[in-house]
Formats: structure tokens, C-alpha cells, sequence
């Protein structure tokens, strides 16, 4: 009688993002994993967007909704720090919320734009503006639309894009250190 293999079941890690775009970025970090050979799964669930906060609190909701959130082996919430501020000065810190949720926060510098700028070989030191980042990542990749596919993002960037801009930015540099990579 042969004997069946015993697969590992993956390691799964909850990640809260605002809407589509971020959504997109997570599968991209997901097919990252995939070629770094994790066995992981990142279980990406989107809130219907809103000020930080309210990210926040749908993806604590979800968390406590979901039938498998004991496995979870990490719990993450994606945000654009651009909007950060504004929301704190309405009395709304995303940071406290997420520390009652038990959920790691990284931000994306100063939103999800300049981030995808910064993945590009030769402009991971760019720092624009939330206003300035999608005029200059449409300079190095004119064909982007908002919001990009998981596919879009996937073909245009892989790991080492990934990699390389995290050497100088300290959230994303987190956030792969959190998921593995």
C-alpha cells in the first residue's frame, strides 16, 4: 500500500487593504512569496474604502467573522500614510483602532502610487507627494491606469523590484520582513 504524501497546510496572514488598487499590490506580494517559496497565503480582503479608521475597523470585522482567524499567523492592514494626518486631526488614529484589533499597520509612502513608483529600477529613493505621485509614476510607466490589476502588476514587477525598493523604505521593509520575504 503506498503512502499518501502529507502536504503542510499553508501559513495564512489576514491582510486588510483600503480597495482594488491595494488589492492588486497584495497579489502581487503574493505571487512574490509564491517565487520566493513560501508556503504562506495571504487571505487579502478588501473594506469599501473610507478614512483610515474605517479600513481599519473592516478589517478587525472580518477578522472576527472569519471561520479560520484562529490559523491566522499574522494579521496586517495596508494604508496610504497621506491620509493618515487628516484623519488624526478629525480625532480618528488608525493606530490606535488597529492595536485593539491586534492588526500590524503598514503604510504605503505616501499612498499606494508612490509606492509602485518607487519599484521601478532607479527611482526607489523618490519621495513625491501624495499629489505629485501618480503625475510621476505615469513619467515611468504611461500606460498605468487606476486602479491596476493584479495581472498589470504582476507582469510589470517581480521580487527583486519588491526587494529592492524596501532597501529604502522602512514600512515595506516590514512588511516583507512580517510576511517572510
Amino acid at each position: 500500500m503506498r503512502r499518501r504524501r502529507v502536504v503542510e497546510p499553508r501559513q495564512v496572514i489576514f491582510v486588510g487593504v483600503e480597495g482594488k488598487s491595494d488589492r492588486a499590490f497584495a497579489q502581487l506580494l503574493q505571487r512574490c512569496c509564491e517565487d520566493a517559496g513560501l508556503h504562506l497565503h495571504l487571505d487579502v480582503k478588501p473594506a469599501t474604502g473610507g478614512d483610515t479608521v474605517s479600513v481599519v475597523e473592516e478589517a478587525g470585522r472580518r477578522i472576527a467573522r472569519h471561520p479560520g482567524r484562529r490559523f491566522f499567523t499574522g494579521q496586517v492592514v495596508l494604508l496610504d500614510r497621506d491620509r493618515l494626518d487628516r484623519d488624526r486631526k478629525n480625532g480618528r488614529d488608525a493606530r490606535i483602532t488597529a492595536a485593539k484589533w491586534r492588526l500590524e499597520v503598514v503604510f504605503q509612502e505616501p499612498n499606494l502610487e508612490g509606492l509602485l513608483l518607487r519599484l521601478h529600477p532607479g527611482c526607489e529613493q523618490r519621495r513625491p507627494t501624495a499629489r505629485e505621485s501618480l503625475l510621476e509614476l505615469r513619467r515611468v510607466w504611461p500606460e498605468y491606469n487606476k486602479p491596476p490589476t493584479a495581472d498589470e502588476l504582476v507582469q510589470r514587477f517581480g521580487l527583486s523590484d519588491v526587494r529592492r525598493a524596501a532597501r529604502h523604505d522602512d514600512e515595506l521593509r516590514r512588511l516583507l520582513r512580517l510576511l517572510g520575504l
